[in-house]
């Protein structure tokens, strides 16, 4: 057996599960950026409103109802962002659960890929396809946890 017959594979496996890992990590970035960045334009939008409402000689009229409009547009993609930030969830346990999946089943479908007799291709794509599906499980429950419960209301009993 060659070295490239086990390297190749692995160090596939490998570039899959670090693409995984750094993709959301990189949007993660790219969105933070994003977000700073308009909160720093409504900052600054907002300073040069009070400065130009505050000129008595009213010069910048249209000048002005116009940053207005941005400004109101740009506090309604803010709170919109924020609102979504706290609503926002995830599930850990459900994707360490896939985790554990995956580590489970990869020595499994290695094994059975060996010998490549019919017998050990038909447990390979019933054990590849029970492996999926409770990988895509998996995540959906990481990134769409259900609803928390509710709190109690009664604090006397405490």
């Amino acid at each position: 057996m060659a070295a490239t017959e086990v390297l190749a594979p692995l160090l596939g496996g490998v570039g899959v599960v670090l693409a995984a890992a750094a993709g959301p990590l990189v949007t993660g970035t790219i969105q933070n950026r994003r977000d700073a960045r308009l909160t720093a334009d409504l900052e600054r939008n907002w300073e040069l409103l009070d400065k130009l409402n505050a000129d008595q000689s009213r010069a910048w009229a249209h000048e002005t109802s116009q940053l207005e409009v941005l400004v109101k547009t740009q506090f309604a993609a803010v709170m919109a962002r924020q609102t979504r930030f706290v609503a926002h969830r995830r599930n850990w346990a459900s994707l360490g659960a896939v985790i554990i999946v995956v580590v489970f089943f990869f020595p499994i479908l290695w094994l059975l890929a060996l010998p490549g007799a019919w017998w050990s291709w038909s447990l390979f794509v019933g054990a590849l396809l029970l492996g999926l599906l409770l990988c895509g499980i998996g995540l959906y429950q990481t990134f769409n946890p259900d609803d928390p419960p509710a709190p109690d209301d009664d604090q006397t009993s405490s």
